[in-house]
């Protein structure tokens, strides 16, 4: 016990020294769009995205793998997977997998993949503003590797290593990230705290060069990744096999914007409907979500919307399989 309590502090330790340095200057909006990779901060799951993105120290399924990699240590059964569609803004798609798998008692493995990507744009020009007939392509992708132990029949800690990518038209850009995360039950009525430190890696440039004012050729200019602390709480003020009522709360440290806090709830029917909304505070965007999922026989669906301000909504609809 005294050993595990001893990890739990080192980590937890790692992870706010890390959020309180220079990873994280608090310039607030200063810095917002000064980041590369910005499609990881999209929320990923309906039912994550339903509660406004409040979902660090709930996530127990296969999203896990997107919001806090100790949550897949919270998977009872042998194989679970999940399918996202989201249809962002601009035309935007979104496709998301993600599958866990229990190796033996502690032991998880998990494999994520994600794409965002639009419909060919037309190249334009000063001169023809109408566009010139020909087009070009703009898309990001990310595969993940995630391992999650579950170190105790309370604390769990995990690691997901992803390659990131991000394309548009002739300009190519890559990078290797980690996501690092623990989430440990109080033991008191299923009170939970979690921490997560997410897309943490150098900064990243595209390939190749392009040649300057002078003549020159010259490298792109580097930008550091979307790195974000989160720590959330989370709590089960009902728990009955007909009514089941979730509330979270979660702090967001990210290193291209301002702090902001998002609070999410879940309410569930007979282990069989769910209703979910949340509300993120601190950011211009984003504002308030709701969302609906059901659940039979090892099977889910989850639908969420968002109010996203002048940039009108965005919408997710998830599949999940347990076995």
């Amino acid at each position: 016990m005294r050993r595990s309590l001893g990890i739990i502090i080192l980590l937890l330790s790692v992870q706010l020294t890390l959020a309180q340095n220079n990873l994280f200057p608090r310039l607030g909006g200063q810095r917002a769009g000064t980041s590369s990779f910005s499609f990881l901060k999209i929320d990923i799951n309906a039912r994550a995205h339903g509660m406004a993105g409040s979902y660090t120290a709930i996530a127990n399924d296969a999203s896990s793998l997107f919001w806090n990699p100790a949550g897949a240590a919270q998977i009872s059964n042998s194989m679970e997977i999940m399918v996202d569609q989201s249809q962002w803004i601009a035309d935007f798609q979104l496709s998301s997998f993600a599958g866990v798998w229990k190796l033996g008692k502690v032991h998880h493995i998990g494999l994520s993949a994600l794409a965002l990507y639009a419909p060919p744009t037309e190249i334009t020009t000063e001169y023809q503003p109408h566009g010139t007939g020909e087009y070009f392509n703009y898309g990001d992708m990310l595969l993940g590797l995630t391992y999650a132990l579950r170190m105790t029949d309370r604390f769990s800690f995990g690691l997901t290593t992803k390659l990131v990518e991000e394309q548009l038209a002739d300009l190519q850009m890559r990078s290797i990230l980690l996501d690092l995360g623990t989430y440990y039950n109080t033991g008191y009525k299923d009170l939970r705290f979690a921490v997560s430190l997410l897309n943490f890696g150098s900064p990243a440039r595209p390939d190749g060069f392009y040649v300057n004012a002078d003549s020159v050729e010259t490298e792109y200019e580097a930008f550091s990744p979307p790195t974000i602390f989160r720590l959330g709480v989370a709590h089960e003020w009902l728990q009955s096999s007909r009514h089941e009522f979730t509330s979270s709360i979660q702090l967001n440290h990210p290193v291209d914007n301002a702090e902001n806090i998002s609070v999410g709830f879940e309410y569930g029917m007979g282990q069989l409907i769910f209703l979910r909304g949340g509300k993120i505070f601190g950011d211009e965007i984003r504002s308030w979500s709701v969302g609906l999922g059901v659940k039979w026989a090892g099977f889910s669906f989850d639908y969420s919307y968002a109010d996203m301000a002048d940039l009108n909504r965005s919408e997710h609809l998830s599949l999940g399989w347990s076995f």
